[in-house]
């Protein structure tokens, strides 16, 4: 039936923005398709002719009189017309008659036409119209009637015979990067295009002209449809078949110029009718491949089928070319030319398989036809010389009981293959090689698996006999496929010791009897073998002994007894028995031992046991499975020693170090518990246990050691015989050793910039967290004659934190210590000074009086004696300009300060003085500077800036004071600034802070001594000096370094406070 060309484009809802995509592609197929079939029709109209007489420019309007239509059928059809019509049709009438005409032809003509009449194309339905097209291109172009094979599927066998190597699967994407159709341009013409496989896909446009172009150019194909749609995507697969079609008539007349020449005789003219026979067929394939079809010439033509199907097996057997259709389609005149050419064209580069007789299955290492489960079973297959080259395409496989199982096959040499497969269960099995569809030589081959570890054996083993005794073993092998049982012996020994027997039992199914009766003493390996191969549990060891030859000797074994706690000990005797090892059972009223058994080499065994148990006991000795000549033999066990009477002493008992030595005691009256093997020790963990050592120390003292290793908490157990000392077990916890190097001291205690004041408490952490197990031990050392210090301290984890409450000045020794060690940089020497005390300070002098002139020095003295630590701060308010403060210290006086601030204009000055902030007694005091009536009214120039030349330190300074004619005093405003440097503290200058019209001295006393005093730098560490010396207690110059020495001073008080042990956490 025609294919319809947009009957896979359904109707649409135009209502999504997937349906309007839908409904757009199905637009663009209906336009390529519609254009594409519009050049067709024209091609065919035109001819031979460069340029057609007649043209369609729209198949929806232009064939409505069926003049166009009626043209293009009998040039498509020649020379067949379609009869008599109207060839001036001007009434409907007349053009519906037209088109009757030519649809009537187009059924004589064998198209099948579906649901179009004329009343269609008159009123231009184009599906109708480009469905009647496509029917025509099938006929007359692709000549394709789906008979036996669709169309699209022959295009397709025929285009992938071409270009392979493309892999064509669809006439649409596949064909749009060009690439494929530039490749079936070279392949028609080699050489056109013979980089085809290597242009990038990228340049789909340009590969798809140039392909165009080929093939308008070597073989007149027109361009019916564009580049830009054979690069769409959503391009119409009739267009690209109906163009892709023209390539199939310069193929099949290549393919028909090289079947002439190949079968010249035959006279082939046609790919259809010539082949329906298969005659021609048996001669192209006889010519190709010599032998192949010898007899194609006897061939009875009548019998077409039945050559065609015997020719399809052996041509697909030889050569692996197979036909897409069946030997009665083939046979038929009306074959479709495009599948006999694709079938033919296949044997143009075909090669020559191998007959399955060139190839010799064989097993290679089976013994007897029988093999192993799980053991590998080795293929192998010979070739014969010429078809090495066709070995790959044999497949073997193996027929199991359940299984079937494939074998991989690999060239051992060019006349070999080898492959190996495991079975994997019992049975029988059967190997098939096959080639091009037919077992080779030797082929199937059979053989058996046996599986050994499936037989069973019923009951045990014996390990040792008497001399004299049968044994009977039974064995199953329901399970272990075919085979033979059978019984080996060491064959190293000279003589056997046994005589064996094996019996099948028929009444019992598969299974086996095997008696051995043992003859002599000695040792023998047996072995049980199913097929040559050793089943589970075998070889094993049979000892033939004698039980009678052996004896037992011993004070407990002759007297009968024994003591608690008390080793027994005992010998047996076994020299002539045999080499089995004797078996001792010990046991009382309720305990059960297990005792020591030492071999001396000479065939005797020294026994020996410690009892708990008062009462009866019984030692058992066999020889196998039977007593020797007395056994059992009876001992009476008295009462011993009893455990309480020993006592464990020792700190091991309850705390060790890690890595550390470790012992602890242990008492007993009775000084021979080791020698007897009483007295034991050991430490458990869940994790692990610590290996003791007991050694004696004489008269009942026995020291135990041991060295832990890992952290964690443990038992220590002690036992007297069975029984645990008194108080055992004991809890035992392995810490980390105290290190007091890993201690670590911080905190405002030990921060030089940090000044500590008496009274005020003093911060001191220490932080053991890396320093193990231990116990913190503090005491301080104070001045001489001062309260002893207070010292409080709190731990929080492993940081202690101290807090140390010095009652008076002076310096301090903090000593910290770690179980005893003092850990890093202790002790620690810690600086304590007065408090500052403003009530103590006093001023004096014509400065703070009224009445002073201006210009001249207002000077007054400021003692601080008995003041503590402070800050002295001197702050002057005047005419703002008019006065510039000085301050130094008394030469003889450490803690006198001389201050001036000489006024240069008349008013009242306020002089505010506070020590630490606290204004001293009658501060702030208000004096009143009146005017020298001699002074004129001038302009008083400014003194020059300060400057001072010491480094680093700065002092800048500007001031501007101005008097009117009037006599009136103008404020002026005074600026300056001081930066200190640091320096040491034998060289430490005092540092006076000049701000608006102030001073700041800062003034420390000595932290042991009332009498002497020092600057404090903040940067410096605080320390308690003595000053002394010149000049700088005698005179200093403003702006200039004044120098004084200081002697540091003892302490003598102390005070000592222990911390409680600290305990590391559990590992």
């Amino acid at each position: 039936s025609p294919i319809y060309a947009l009957s896979r484009a359904p109707p649409v809802n135009l209502c999504t923005a997937a349906d309007l995509k839908l409904a757009a592609m199905s637009e663009k197929w209906k336009q390529t398709q519609e254009r594409t079939f519009t050049n067709w029709c024209n091609d065919r109209l035109r001819g031979h002719l460069k340029v057609s007489k007649s043209q369609i420019k729209s198949l929806a309007t232009d064939l409505n009189d069926g003049l166009l239509l009626i043209e293009l059928l009998e040039k498509l059809a020649a020379p067949k017309t379609v009869g008599k019509y109207n060839k001036t049709p001007k009434i409907k009438a007349q053009c519906l008659e037209n088109l009757a005409t030519a649809l009537r032809f187009v059924s004589e003509q064998g198209i099948k036409l579906v649901n179009i009449g004329p009343e269609d194309i008159y009123e231009g339905n184009l599906k109708l119209i480009l469905g009647l097209i496509w029917s025509l291109i099938l006929k007359y172009q692709i000549k394709s009637s789906g008979r036996g094979l669709s169309t699209k599927k022959a295009m397709m066998q025929w285009i992938n015979v071409l270009i392979g190597m493309y892999k064509i699967e669809n006439f649409g994407t596949d064909w749009n990067d060009g690439r494929a159709l530039c490749g079936l341009n070279d392949r028609l013409k080699p050489g056109v295009c013979p980089n085809h496989y290597s242009l990038s896909s990228l340049d789909a446009l340009a590969n798809c002209k140039l392909g165009m172009d080929l093939a308008e150019l070597h073989f007149n194909i027109p361009k019916l449809l564009t580049p830009e749609d054979l690069t769409s995507p959503e391009v119409d697969e009739l267009s690209i078949m109906t163009y892709l079609s023209y390539f199939f008539r310069p193929w099949n007349d290549q393919v028909l110029q090289w079947i002439q020449k190949t079968i010249p005789q035959n006279n082939i003219k046609n790919l259809t009718t010539d082949w329906n026979s298969g005659i021609n067929l048996g001669a192209l394939a006889n010519a190709c491949f010599p032998g192949m079809c010898s007899d194609w010439e006897t061939m009875d033509p009548t019998n077409a089928t039945q050559n065609l199907e015997r020719l399809f097996s052996l041509i697909d057997q030889r050569i692996g070319v197979q036909c897409p259709i069946s030997a009665a389609e083939f046979s038929n005149p009306k074959v479709d030319e495009i599948i006999v050419a694709t079938y033919l064209s296949g044997f143009k580069n075909a090669k020559l398989k191998a007959s399955p007789e060139e190839f010799t299955l064989r097993l290679a290492n089976l013994k007897y036809a029988a093999a192993f489960v799980q053991k590998p079973v080795k293929v192998e297959i010979d070739v014969n010389k010429g078809a090495s080259g066709l070995a790959s395409e044999i497949k073997a496989s193996v027929h199991g009981p359940t299984v079937d199982t494939p074998i991989v096959l690999a060239a051992k040499s060019d006349s070999m293959l080898e492959g190996t497969f495991l079975p994997a269960e019992p049975g029988e099995y059967e190997i098939f090689a096959i080639y091009a569809g037919h077992q080779i030589l030797g082929s199937p081959c059979s053989f058996s698996v046996t599986d050994p570890q499936k037989c069973q054996v019923l009951g045990r083993l014996p390990s040792a006999m008497q001399v004299g005794q049968m044994y009977t073993i039974t064995i199953s092998t329901h399970e272990a496929g075919p085979g033979e049982l059978s019984v080996a012996f060491d064959e190293s020994l000279k003589e056997s010791s046994m005589y064996v027997t094996v019996k099948s039992i028929e009444d019992k199914g598969e299974s086996h009897d095997i008696t051995l009766l043992a003859t002599a003493i000695g040792d023998e390996n047996i072995s049980i073998r199913w097929d040559e191969s050793n089943i589970p549990q075998t070889p094993f060891n049979v000892k033939v002994c004698d039980a009678s030859k052996v004896q037992a000797s011993g004070h407990a074994i002759i007297t009968g007894k024994g003591r608690a706690g008390d080793e027994v000990r005992f010998t047996v005797h076994t020299s002539g028995a045999g080499s089995l090892k004797p078996t001792i059972i010990l046991h009382g009223k309720s305990a059960t031992y297990t005792p020591e058994i030492s071999p001396d080499g000479k065939g005797n065994y020294i026994v020996s046991f410690v009892p708990w148990e008062v009462g009866n006991h019984s030692i058992e000795i066999m020889l196998g499975d039977q007593h020797i000549n007395g056994s059992p033999f009876s001992v009476a066990v008295e009462p011993s020693l009893d455990a309480d009477s020993c006592a464990i002493t020792g700190e091991g008992l309850s705390l060790a170090y890690c890595g550390r030595k470790t012992t602890f005691q242990i008492n007993s009256p009775d000084p021979n518990l080791l020698q007897k093997k009483r007295l034991a020790a050991t430490i458990t963990s869940p994790k692990q246990n610590i290996l003791v050592t007991l050694a004696d120390d004489k008269n009942g003292t026995y020291i135990a050691t041991y060295t832990p290793t890992v952290l964690g908490e443990y038992l220590v157990n002690v036992k007297l015989g069975e029984k645990h000392i008194n108080g055992s077990p004991f809890p035992l916890e392995v810490v980390l050793a105290p290190n007091a190097a890993k201690c670590r001291a911080y905190g405002p205690a030990l921060d030089p910039k940090v000044m500590h004041v008496a009274g005020n408490p003093i911060d001191l952490f220490i932080d053991t967290g890396d320093a193990g197990h231990g116990e913190l031990e503090i005491n301080a050392e104070g001045p001489k004659n001062a309260s002893a210090p207070k010292l409080f301290v709190a731990q929080t984890n492993e940081v202690y934190a101290l807090k140390f409450d010095a009652p008076d000045h002076g310096t301090y020794f903090i000593n910290a210590l770690w179980s005893g060690v003092a850990i890093p940089k202790s002790p620690f020497k810690i600086a304590v000074h007065r408090a500052p005390d403003a009530s103590k300070v006093k001023a004096y002098g014509p400065g703070l009086q009224s009445g002073m002139l201006s210009g001249e020095p207002a000077e007054f003295a400021i003692n601080t004696k008995g003041a503590g630590i402070g800050k002295l701060v001197i702050r002057v308010h005047g005419v703002k300009g008019s006065f510039r403060i000085e301050c130094t210290p008394d030469e003889s006086n450490p803690r006198l300060l001389n201050a001036s601030y000489n006024p240069q204009a008349s008013g009242d000055y306020i002089i505010s003085i506070r020590w630490s902030g606290t204004h001293i007694p009658g501060s702030p005091f208000q004096v009143y500077i009146r005017i020298d009536e001699d002074q004129e009214d001038e302009e008083i120039p400014a003194p020059s800036p300060l400057r001072n030349t010491m480094h680093p330190s700065k002092i800048v300074a500007h001031q501007n004071v101005k008097k009117t004619k009037t006599g009136k005093t103008v404020e002026a405003e005074q600026e300056s600034e001081v930066t200190e440097s640091q320096a040491s503290l034998q060289k430490t200058p005092r540092k006076i802070s000049v701000g608006q019209a102030s001073k700041t001295v800062e003034v420390e006393d000595d932290p042991n001594d009332s009498d002497a005093a020092y600057l404090h730098n903040p940067s410096s560490p605080t320390q308690a000096f003595d000053a002394y010396g010149s000049p700088g207690f005698k005179m200093a110059k403003f702006g200039s370094p004044a120098m004084f020495a200081m002697q540091s001073k003892t302490t003598t008080s102390t005070k000592t406070t222990r911390v409680p042990s600290a305990k590391k956490p559990k590992m």
